[in-house]
Protein backbone atom coordinates (compact mmCIF):
# COMPACT_ATOMS: atom_id res chain seq x y z
CA UNK A 1 0.00 0.00 0.00
CA UNK A 2 0.83 3.59 -0.61
CA UNK A 3 0.74 5.91 2.04
CA UNK A 4 -2.16 7.75 0.82
CA UNK A 5 -3.40 4.54 0.53
CA UNK A 6 -2.99 3.81 3.91
CA UNK A 7 -3.91 7.11 5.32
CA UNK A 8 -7.63 6.14 3.27
CA UNK A 9 -7.99 2.93 5.32
CA UNK A 10 -6.92 4.24 8.73
CA UNK A 11 -9.32 6.73 8.14
CA UNK A 12 -12.05 4.49 7.30
CA UNK A 13 -10.73 1.95 10.20
CA UNK A 14 -11.75 4.60 12.86
CA UNK A 15 -15.17 5.35 11.57
CA UNK A 16 -16.22 1.80 11.46
CA UNK A 17 -14.83 1.45 14.81
CA UNK A 18 -16.23 4.12 16.54
CA UNK A 19 -19.89 3.61 15.16
CA UNK A 20 -20.38 0.08 15.90
CA UNK A 21 -18.31 0.35 19.09
CA UNK A 22 -16.44 -2.65 18.16
CA UNK A 23 -12.58 -3.41 16.94
CA UNK A 24 -11.17 -2.46 13.33
CA UNK A 25 -8.15 -3.38 12.40
CA UNK A 26 -5.88 -3.30 8.54
CA UNK A 27 -4.47 -5.95 7.46
CA UNK A 28 -1.12 -4.55 5.36
CA UNK A 29 0.43 -6.65 2.65
CA UNK A 30 3.68 -4.93 1.89
CA UNK A 31 5.19 -5.39 -1.45
CA UNK A 32 8.37 -6.89 0.39
CA UNK A 33 8.39 -8.23 4.42
CA UNK A 34 6.03 -9.87 6.06
CA UNK A 35 2.42 -9.09 6.73
CA UNK A 36 0.91 -7.06 9.74
CA UNK A 37 -1.96 -5.43 12.05
CA UNK A 38 -2.26 -2.27 12.26
CA UNK A 39 -2.82 -0.26 14.45
CA UNK A 40 -0.53 -2.31 16.53
CA UNK A 41 -1.92 -1.73 20.22
CA UNK A 42 -2.49 -3.37 23.18
CA UNK A 43 -6.32 -3.19 22.90
CA UNK A 44 -6.57 -5.72 20.22
CA UNK A 45 -8.56 -8.80 21.57
CA UNK A 46 -6.55 -11.55 19.39
CA UNK A 47 -2.86 -10.75 21.26
CA UNK A 48 -5.08 -11.41 24.50
CA UNK A 49 -6.69 -14.54 23.44
CA UNK A 50 -5.25 -18.15 25.20
CA UNK A 51 -7.06 -20.14 23.02
CA UNK A 52 -4.48 -22.68 21.97
CA UNK A 53 -5.12 -22.61 18.31
CA UNK A 54 -4.59 -18.61 18.37
CA UNK A 55 -3.29 -17.33 15.31
CA UNK A 56 -4.79 -13.69 14.31
CA UNK A 57 -2.84 -12.31 11.78
CA UNK A 58 -3.15 -15.80 9.86
CA UNK A 59 -6.62 -15.75 10.84
CA UNK A 60 -7.21 -12.30 9.42
CA UNK A 61 -5.37 -12.94 5.84
CA UNK A 62 -6.94 -15.48 5.50
CA UNK A 63 -10.15 -13.84 5.67
CA UNK A 64 -9.10 -10.67 3.48
CA UNK A 65 -7.97 -13.03 0.95
CA UNK A 66 -11.61 -15.04 0.92
CA UNK A 67 -13.41 -11.93 0.61
CA UNK A 68 -10.77 -11.13 -2.19
CA UNK A 69 -12.26 -14.71 -3.79
CA UNK A 70 -15.39 -13.72 -2.91
CA UNK A 71 -16.35 -10.27 -4.81
CA UNK A 72 -14.85 -8.26 -1.83
CA UNK A 73 -16.52 -9.52 1.36
CA UNK A 74 -16.57 -12.58 3.37
CA UNK A 75 -17.95 -13.25 7.46
CA UNK A 76 -15.90 -16.06 9.30
CA UNK A 77 -14.53 -17.53 12.56
CA UNK A 78 -11.29 -17.20 14.50
CA UNK A 79 -10.36 -20.03 16.04
CA UNK A 80 -12.29 -19.59 18.87
CA UNK A 81 -15.39 -19.27 17.25
CA UNK A 82 -15.75 -15.47 17.41
CA UNK A 83 -16.93 -13.78 14.09
CA UNK A 84 -15.27 -11.23 12.28
CA UNK A 85 -15.91 -9.35 8.57
CA UNK A 86 -13.44 -8.76 6.28
CA UNK A 87 -13.39 -6.78 3.06
CA UNK A 88 -10.17 -7.05 0.98
CA UNK A 89 -8.33 -3.89 -1.33
CA UNK A 90 -6.72 -5.06 -4.18
CA UNK A 91 -3.36 -2.95 -6.22
CA UNK A 92 -3.56 -2.06 -9.41
CA UNK A 93 -3.36 -5.44 -10.69
CA UNK A 94 -5.83 -6.89 -9.05
CA UNK A 95 -3.78 -8.45 -6.24
CA UNK A 96 -4.67 -8.73 -2.79
CA UNK A 97 -3.01 -5.65 -1.40
CA UNK A 98 -4.53 -6.08 2.57
CA UNK A 99 -7.82 -5.27 3.55
CA UNK A 100 -10.23 -4.00 6.65
CA UNK A 101 -11.31 -6.17 9.75
CA UNK A 102 -14.03 -5.79 12.00
CA UNK A 103 -14.07 -7.88 15.17
CA UNK A 104 -14.34 -10.00 17.54
CA UNK A 105 -18.28 -10.37 17.26
CA UNK A 106 -20.55 -12.71 18.91
CA UNK A 107 -23.11 -13.54 15.80
CA UNK A 108 -26.16 -15.10 17.08
CA UNK A 109 -26.93 -16.44 20.44
CA UNK A 110 -24.56 -15.37 23.23
CA UNK A 111 -24.37 -18.61 24.98
CA UNK A 112 -23.70 -20.81 21.97
CA UNK A 113 -20.86 -19.22 21.50
CA UNK A 114 -19.73 -19.22 25.31
CA UNK A 115 -20.56 -23.48 25.38
CA UNK A 116 -17.62 -24.28 23.38
CA UNK A 117 -15.21 -22.15 25.28
CA UNK A 118 -13.19 -24.11 28.04
CA UNK A 119 -11.16 -21.17 29.52
CA UNK A 120 -12.79 -19.21 32.38
CA UNK A 121 -11.41 -16.33 31.64
CA UNK A 122 -11.78 -16.21 27.68
CA UNK A 123 -15.35 -17.27 28.52
CA UNK A 124 -15.45 -13.70 30.68
CA UNK A 125 -14.09 -11.62 27.70
CA UNK A 126 -15.76 -13.16 25.11
CA UNK A 127 -18.99 -11.99 27.48
CA UNK A 128 -18.20 -8.42 27.46
CA UNK A 129 -18.16 -8.29 23.24
CA UNK A 130 -21.49 -6.94 21.21
CA UNK A 131 -23.91 -9.36 19.89
CA UNK A 132 -25.48 -8.31 16.77
CA UNK A 133 -27.87 -10.66 14.43
CA UNK A 134 -26.87 -12.85 11.09
CA UNK A 135 -29.01 -10.08 9.19
CA UNK A 136 -27.15 -6.71 10.71
CA UNK A 137 -23.27 -8.57 10.49
CA UNK A 138 -24.64 -9.05 6.50
CA UNK A 139 -25.58 -5.20 6.29
CA UNK A 140 -22.35 -4.28 7.71
CA UNK A 141 -20.10 -6.51 5.53
CA UNK A 142 -22.28 -4.96 2.83
CA UNK A 143 -20.75 -1.65 3.93
CA UNK A 144 -17.46 -2.19 4.52
CA UNK A 145 -17.11 -4.07 0.76
CA UNK A 146 -18.31 -0.40 -0.46
CA UNK A 147 -15.81 1.55 1.39
CA UNK A 148 -12.91 -0.99 0.44
CA UNK A 149 -14.02 -1.28 -3.02
CA UNK A 150 -13.87 2.64 -3.45
CA UNK A 151 -10.13 2.29 -1.51
CA UNK A 152 -9.07 0.13 -3.64
CA UNK A 153 -10.39 2.20 -6.89
CA UNK A 154 -8.66 5.53 -5.37
CA UNK A 155 -5.31 3.54 -4.71
CA UNK A 156 -5.28 2.57 -8.20
CA UNK A 157 -4.97 5.57 -9.21
CA UNK A 158 -2.66 6.94 -6.64
CA UNK A 159 -0.38 3.71 -6.89
CA UNK A 160 3.02 4.25 -8.62
CA UNK A 161 3.20 1.62 -11.74
CA UNK A 162 4.50 -1.72 -11.85
CA UNK A 163 7.93 -0.41 -13.40
CA UNK A 164 10.04 -2.11 -10.39
CA UNK A 165 8.65 -5.47 -11.40
CA UNK A 166 8.50 -4.44 -15.05
CA UNK A 167 12.85 -3.80 -15.08
CA UNK A 168 13.74 -7.17 -13.48
CA UNK A 169 11.66 -8.90 -15.95
CA UNK A 170 13.36 -6.81 -18.67
CA UNK A 171 16.90 -7.76 -17.32
CA UNK A 172 15.36 -11.14 -16.74
CA UNK A 173 14.86 -11.18 -20.07
CA UNK A 174 18.48 -9.99 -21.38
CA UNK A 175 19.74 -12.79 -19.77
CA UNK A 176 17.48 -15.16 -21.65
CA UNK A 177 18.43 -14.02 -24.97
CA UNK A 178 22.20 -14.30 -24.41
CA UNK A 179 21.23 -17.90 -23.35
CA UNK A 180 19.55 -18.58 -26.66
CA UNK A 181 21.75 -16.48 -28.71
CA UNK A 182 22.75 -19.28 -30.82
CA UNK A 183 19.25 -21.33 -31.11
CA UNK A 184 16.47 -22.54 -28.76
CA UNK A 185 17.80 -26.04 -29.01
CA UNK A 186 17.76 -25.88 -25.26
CA UNK A 187 14.77 -24.25 -24.45
CA UNK A 188 12.55 -27.54 -23.37
CA UNK A 189 15.33 -28.53 -20.75
CA UNK A 190 15.52 -25.03 -19.68
CA UNK A 191 12.15 -24.47 -19.18
CA UNK A 192 11.54 -28.20 -17.57
CA UNK A 193 14.67 -27.47 -15.31
CA UNK A 194 12.73 -24.24 -13.95
CA UNK A 195 9.49 -26.16 -13.54
CA UNK A 196 10.93 -28.76 -11.42
CA UNK A 197 13.02 -26.01 -9.53
CA UNK A 198 9.35 -24.42 -8.75
CA UNK A 199 7.61 -27.47 -8.14
CA UNK A 200 10.19 -28.54 -5.20
CA UNK A 201 10.17 -24.36 -3.59
CA UNK A 202 6.30 -24.98 -3.77
CA UNK A 203 5.96 -28.19 -1.64
CA UNK A 204 9.11 -26.70 0.25
CA UNK A 205 7.10 -23.84 1.07
CA UNK A 206 9.92 -21.80 -0.13
CA UNK A 207 7.79 -18.51 -0.70
CA UNK A 208 10.06 -16.02 -1.61
CA UNK A 209 12.24 -18.58 -4.05
CA UNK A 210 9.18 -19.25 -5.19
CA UNK A 211 8.36 -15.94 -6.66
CA UNK A 212 12.21 -14.72 -7.39
CA UNK A 213 12.12 -17.93 -9.66
CA UNK A 214 8.90 -16.44 -11.36
CA UNK A 215 10.76 -13.76 -13.27
CA UNK A 216 13.73 -15.51 -14.58
CA UNK A 217 11.02 -18.36 -15.51
CA UNK A 218 9.07 -15.77 -17.33
CA UNK A 219 11.75 -14.44 -19.17
CA UNK A 220 12.98 -17.85 -20.88
CA UNK A 221 8.92 -18.62 -21.91
CA UNK A 222 8.77 -14.64 -23.35
CA UNK A 223 12.25 -15.96 -25.35
CA UNK A 224 10.95 -19.08 -25.87
CA UNK A 225 7.75 -18.19 -27.49
CA UNK A 226 8.63 -15.35 -29.47
CA UNK A 227 6.62 -12.98 -27.33
CA UNK A 228 3.88 -13.57 -29.31
CA UNK A 229 1.22 -13.06 -26.41
CA UNK A 230 -0.90 -17.07 -27.58
CA UNK A 231 1.75 -18.96 -27.44
CA UNK A 232 2.85 -17.24 -24.08
CA UNK A 233 -0.67 -18.02 -22.59
CA UNK A 234 -0.14 -21.68 -23.32
CA UNK A 235 3.04 -21.77 -21.95
CA UNK A 236 1.50 -20.21 -18.77
CA UNK A 237 -1.37 -22.67 -18.72
CA UNK A 238 1.38 -25.64 -18.93
CA UNK A 239 2.23 -24.02 -15.95
CA UNK A 240 -0.98 -23.33 -14.21
CA UNK A 241 -1.12 -27.24 -13.72
CA UNK A 242 2.28 -27.47 -12.78
CA UNK A 243 1.24 -25.31 -9.79
CA UNK A 244 -1.62 -26.76 -9.24
CA UNK A 245 -0.47 -29.94 -8.41
CA UNK A 246 2.17 -29.05 -6.19
CA UNK A 247 -0.28 -27.02 -4.32
CA UNK A 248 -2.22 -30.23 -3.98
CA UNK A 249 1.28 -32.04 -2.97
CA UNK A 250 1.87 -29.86 -0.23
CA UNK A 251 -1.84 -30.25 1.54
CA UNK A 252 -4.04 -28.18 -0.22
CA UNK A 253 -7.96 -29.12 -0.54
CA UNK A 254 -7.98 -30.66 -4.45
CA UNK A 255 -11.37 -29.27 -4.59
CA UNK A 256 -10.06 -25.50 -3.63
CA UNK A 257 -7.20 -26.00 -6.03
CA UNK A 258 -9.38 -27.26 -9.16
CA UNK A 259 -12.04 -24.29 -8.29
CA UNK A 260 -8.94 -21.56 -8.37
CA UNK A 261 -7.56 -22.99 -11.71
CA UNK A 262 -10.60 -23.13 -13.43
CA UNK A 263 -11.18 -19.22 -12.81
CA UNK A 264 -7.44 -18.68 -13.68
CA UNK A 265 -8.03 -20.23 -17.01
CA UNK A 266 -11.15 -18.11 -17.53
CA UNK A 267 -9.30 -14.78 -16.74
CA UNK A 268 -6.00 -15.31 -18.99
CA UNK A 269 -8.31 -14.26 -22.20
CA UNK A 270 -8.76 -10.71 -20.46
CA UNK A 271 -4.98 -9.98 -21.16
CA UNK A 272 -3.77 -8.92 -23.91
CA UNK A 273 0.29 -7.62 -23.28
CA UNK A 274 3.50 -9.62 -21.50
CA UNK A 275 3.12 -7.33 -18.25
CA UNK A 276 -0.31 -8.17 -17.82
CA UNK A 277 0.35 -11.47 -17.87
CA UNK A 278 3.64 -11.45 -15.67
CA UNK A 279 1.95 -9.61 -12.93
CA UNK A 280 -1.03 -12.18 -13.64
CA UNK A 281 1.18 -15.47 -13.15
CA UNK A 282 2.91 -13.60 -10.22
CA UNK A 283 -0.28 -13.34 -8.46
CA UNK A 284 -1.21 -16.93 -9.18
CA UNK A 285 1.83 -18.27 -7.10
CA UNK A 286 0.96 -16.00 -4.20
CA UNK A 287 -2.16 -17.60 -4.47
CA UNK A 288 -1.26 -20.91 -4.34
CA UNK A 289 1.59 -20.61 -1.86
CA UNK A 290 -1.27 -19.31 0.60
CA UNK A 291 -3.88 -22.06 -0.12
CA UNK A 292 -1.13 -24.56 0.36
CA UNK A 293 0.85 -23.29 3.47
CA UNK A 294 -0.24 -19.84 4.98
CA UNK A 295 -4.14 -20.42 5.34
CA UNK A 296 -4.97 -24.52 5.31
CA UNK A 297 -5.26 -24.78 9.05
CA UNK A 298 -7.23 -21.23 9.86
CA UNK A 299 -9.68 -22.47 7.09
CA UNK A 300 -10.23 -25.46 8.39
CA UNK A 301 -11.24 -23.98 11.67
CA UNK A 302 -13.36 -21.10 9.77
CA UNK A 303 -15.23 -24.24 7.92
CA UNK A 304 -16.10 -26.70 11.75
CA UNK A 305 -17.19 -23.30 12.94
CA UNK A 306 -19.27 -22.01 10.01
CA UNK A 307 -20.64 -26.19 10.21
CA UNK A 308 -21.25 -26.45 14.28
CA UNK A 309 -23.07 -22.71 13.64
CA UNK A 310 -25.51 -24.15 10.65
CA UNK A 311 -25.96 -27.60 13.28
CA UNK A 312 -26.95 -25.37 16.05
CA UNK A 313 -29.35 -22.83 13.96
CA UNK A 314 -31.35 -25.50 11.84
CA UNK A 315 -31.41 -28.08 14.91
CA UNK A 316 -34.60 -29.45 14.10
CA UNK A 317 -34.07 -29.47 10.09
CA UNK A 318 -33.38 -32.83 8.42
CA UNK A 319 -29.71 -33.07 7.94
CA UNK A 320 -27.74 -34.02 5.60
CA UNK A 321 -23.84 -34.34 4.82
CA UNK A 322 -25.14 -33.23 1.65
CA UNK A 323 -26.59 -30.18 3.04
CA UNK A 324 -23.81 -29.58 5.36
CA UNK A 325 -20.97 -29.89 2.51
CA UNK A 326 -23.46 -27.41 -0.14
CA UNK A 327 -23.40 -24.87 2.76
CA UNK A 328 -19.20 -24.36 3.41
CA UNK A 329 -18.73 -25.35 -0.34
CA UNK A 330 -16.56 -28.34 0.27
CA UNK A 331 -17.37 -32.20 -0.66
CA UNK A 332 -18.31 -34.26 1.75
CA UNK A 333 -15.43 -36.42 2.28
CA UNK A 334 -13.08 -33.51 2.73
CA UNK A 335 -15.83 -31.92 5.31
CA UNK A 336 -16.14 -35.40 7.23
CA UNK A 337 -12.58 -35.62 7.17
CA UNK A 338 -11.64 -32.08 8.72
CA UNK A 339 -14.47 -32.04 10.89
CA UNK A 340 -13.33 -35.31 12.43
CA UNK A 341 -9.99 -34.09 12.69
CA UNK A 342 -10.57 -30.38 14.33
CA UNK A 343 -13.41 -31.91 16.69
CA UNK A 344 -12.53 -35.04 17.62
CA UNK A 345 -16.12 -36.45 16.76
CA UNK A 346 -17.83 -37.42 13.55
CA UNK A 347 -20.63 -35.39 11.80
CA UNK A 348 -23.30 -37.68 12.98
CA UNK A 349 -22.17 -37.61 16.79
CA UNK A 350 -22.37 -33.66 16.76
CA UNK A 351 -25.78 -33.12 15.19
CA UNK A 352 -26.85 -35.60 17.73
CA UNK A 353 -25.08 -33.82 20.75
CA UNK A 354 -26.88 -30.67 20.08
CA UNK A 355 -30.03 -32.03 19.62
CA UNK A 356 -29.80 -33.80 22.76
CA UNK A 357 -28.78 -31.00 24.45
CA UNK A 358 -31.43 -29.06 23.27
CA UNK A 359 -34.14 -31.52 24.27
CA UNK A 360 -32.56 -31.19 27.90
CA UNK A 361 -33.60 -27.59 27.80
CA UNK A 362 -36.77 -28.10 26.71
CA UNK A 363 -37.79 -30.84 29.09
CA UNK A 364 -36.67 -28.70 31.88
CA UNK A 365 -38.57 -25.36 30.23
CA UNK A 366 -41.84 -26.49 29.45
CA UNK A 367 -44.55 -29.45 29.80
CA UNK A 368 -44.29 -30.05 25.84
CA UNK A 369 -45.06 -33.94 25.29
CA UNK A 370 -42.10 -36.13 24.35
CA UNK A 371 -43.84 -36.31 20.57
CA UNK A 372 -43.59 -32.54 20.56
CA UNK A 373 -39.78 -32.27 21.52
CA UNK A 374 -38.64 -34.88 19.87
CA UNK A 375 -39.92 -33.67 16.83
CA UNK A 376 -38.80 -30.05 17.10
CA UNK A 377 -35.58 -30.80 18.39
CA UNK A 378 -34.82 -33.16 14.52
CA UNK A 379 -35.67 -36.73 15.57
CA UNK A 380 -37.64 -38.57 13.27
CA UNK A 381 -40.02 -39.89 16.20
CA UNK A 382 -40.46 -40.22 19.65
CA UNK A 383 -39.10 -43.92 19.69
CA UNK A 384 -35.97 -42.98 18.21
CA UNK A 385 -35.73 -39.99 20.25
CA UNK A 386 -36.37 -41.90 23.57
CA UNK A 387 -33.79 -44.28 22.32
CA UNK A 388 -31.11 -42.03 21.31
CA UNK A 389 -31.28 -39.85 24.39
CA UNK A 390 -31.40 -42.74 26.88
CA UNK A 391 -27.98 -43.90 24.87
CA UNK A 392 -26.19 -40.41 25.28
CA UNK A 393 -27.49 -39.18 29.25
CA UNK A 394 -27.79 -43.05 30.47
CA UNK A 395 -31.29 -42.18 31.24
CA UNK A 396 -34.66 -42.28 29.55
CA UNK A 397 -36.60 -38.31 28.64
CA UNK A 398 -38.84 -39.07 31.58
CA UNK A 399 -37.11 -39.75 34.04
CA UNK A 400 -34.45 -37.17 32.90
CA UNK A 401 -37.19 -34.56 33.60
CA UNK A 402 -38.83 -36.12 36.75
CA UNK A 403 -35.17 -36.00 38.23
CA UNK A 404 -34.47 -32.73 37.61
CA UNK A 405 -37.46 -31.31 38.00
CA UNK A 406 -37.62 -32.80 41.67
CA UNK A 407 -33.76 -31.28 42.36
CA UNK A 408 -35.15 -28.05 41.13
CA UNK A 409 -38.16 -28.06 43.50
CA UNK A 410 -35.72 -28.85 46.49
Amino acid sequence: MTPELLEECEKYRQHFSDLLEIGCKIVYLPKDGPACLLPKDNLDFCAHCTHGKNKGLTTHLYGCHEAHRWNGKYIYYCPLGLTYIAASISDKSGAVAGGLVLGPIVMGEMQDVLYDIAAPEMAWAVSQLSTFSTHKVRHISEILSAVTVRISESGRLKRESPANNQEKLLNEIYIAKDYYADGDAKSAEMLLKFENELHFAMLRGEKSSALEMINEMLAHIHVYSNFDVSAIKARLLELLVILSRATIEAGADPAETFRLSENFISQIEQYTDVDQLALWISDIVRRFIVQAFDLAQIKHSDVVFKTTNFIKRNFNEKLSLDSLAKEVFLSKSYLSSIFKKETGMSLTAYITKVRVEKSKKMLLENNASLAIISSQCGFKDQSYFTKVFKKETGVSPKRFRSSNSDAQTV
